[in-house]
C-alpha cells in the first residue's frame, strides 16, 4: 500500500474524503512526486490498475505519458509517445470533458482505436488537466485490461485530484519559467558589466592617445625650434672642440627627444608598465608601437 493511502487506510477500507484530504495537504518537492502520489491514490480508490497524467498535442496528434503507474503490466512508462487519436484521452482533451466507459470494446468509435487495442484497455476513465487560464492541455486517466464497474464518486474523485496535479506542474512550469527569466537577467547583467568595462577601457585608450598626441605636438614644436638654433650655434664654433662636442651631444639628445615625439604619434594600442618601484604605472612606447603594428586575431 502507498505511503499517502497508509495514513487514511482501515480495515482495508480506504475513506477518500480523509485520503483527498491528505494528498492536498502534503507537500512535494516536484510536480512528478506529486502526481505520482495521486496515481496511487487513484489506483487505491478506483482499483484501475494503470493510472496516467498525459500531455496531449492536438496540432502534433501526440499523447505523451508524463507520469505513469502500470500494475497491470501493459507496458505504459513515463515518456512514452503515442498517436493521440488512437487513445480515449484524445477525446478528453479535445471535448474537454469527462470521460467513464465500463467496456471500450463495446464502444462504437473507442474499440476501433489501434494503440487502444494494441494495449488490451478496456475499462477507461479520465478527466481534462487545464491551465489556471481555463486551456486543456492533457488528462488525468485510469484504465485496465479488464472489465470493472466505475461510480459517478469516482469521477469526481478524478476531477478533484486533476485540479491537485494541474496546479503542481502549473507551479513547476512557474518556477521554471521564473529561473529562466533569472538567468537571462543574470546573462544581461554580464552583459552590461562587461559592456561597461569596455567601455571604460575604451574611454582610458582614448584618453591615452589623446594625451600622447598633445604631448607629442607640443614638445615637437618647441623641438623644432631647438635643433634649429642647436645647428646654427654648432657653425658658430667649428674651431672649438668642446663647445662642437657640447653642442652635438646636445643635438643628439635633441634627437632622441624627437624620436619619442615620432613614437607617441604611432601608439594606438597603449601598453602599460610599472614605473621605477612605486605603484605608479607608465606607458611602454616599444611594446604599444609592437602591440599596434601586430595583426589583430579574431
Amino acid at each position: 500500500m502507498s505511503t499517502a493511502s497508509t495514513d487514511f487506510a482501515h480495515a482495508g477500507n480506504i475513506d477518500p474524503v480523509r485520503a483527498l484530504s491528505v494528498v492536498a495537504e502534503r507537500g512535494y518537492k516536484s510536480a512528478a512526486e506529486a502526481a505520482q502520489a495521486i496515481l496511487r491514490l487513484i489506483r487505491e480508490l478506483v482499483g484501475l490498475r494503470v493510472c496516467v497524467v498525459s500531455r496531449v498535442d492536438l496540432e502534433t496528434n501526440t499523447l505523451t505519458v508524463v507520469d505513469a503507474l502500470d500494475d497491470a503490466d501493459v507496458g505504459i512508462v513515463s515518456g512514452m509517445v503515442v498517436p493521440a487519436s488512437e487513445m480515449p484521452c484524445d477525446f478528453v482533451v479535445r471535448s474537454a470533458t469527462a470521460l467513464r466507459e465500463y467496456d471500450l470494446d463495446e464502444h462504437p468509435v473507442f474499440r476501433e482505436l489501434p494503440a487502444r487495442v494494441k494495449l488490451g484497455l478496456r475499462s477507461y476513465i479520465g478527466v481534462p488537466l487545464r491551465r489556471s487560464d481555463g486551456t486543456v492541455w492533457g488528462t488525468l486517466a485510469a484504465t485496465d485490461t479488464r472489465v470493472q464497474e466505475m461510480e459517478e464518486t469516482d469521477l469526481q474523485t478524478l476531477m478533484v485530484l486533476a485540479r491537485l496535479v494541474a496546479l503542481e506542474f502549473e507551479r513547476e512550469e512557474q518556477r521554471a519559467a521564473l529561473a529562466a527569466h533569472a538567468k537571462m537577467l543574470s546573462e544581461r547583467l554580464a552583459m552590461a558589466e562587461a559592456l561597461e568595462k569596455e567601455r571604460l577601457r575604451a574611454v582610458r585608450l582614448h584618453t591615452v592617445l589623446e594625451a600622447a598626441a598633445t604631448v607629442s605636438h607640443e614638445i615637437n614644436n618647441p623641438l623644432t625650434v631647438l635643433q634649429l638654433r642647436l645647428g646654427r650655434l654648432a657653425k658658430r664654433f667649428p674651431d672649438d672642440p668642446e663647445a662642437a662636442d657640447d653642442l652635438e651631444t646636445a643635438l643628439e639628445a635633441a634627437d632622441e627627444i624627437k624620436q619619442v615625439t615620432v613614437q607617441l604619434r604611432n601608439v594606438v594600442q597603449p601598453v602599460s608598465t610599472q614605473y621605477l618601484r612605486g605603484t605608479t604605472r607608465m606607458l611602454d612606447l616599444a611594446a604599444s608601437i609592437k602591440a599596434a603594428a601586430a595583426p589583430s586575431r579574431v
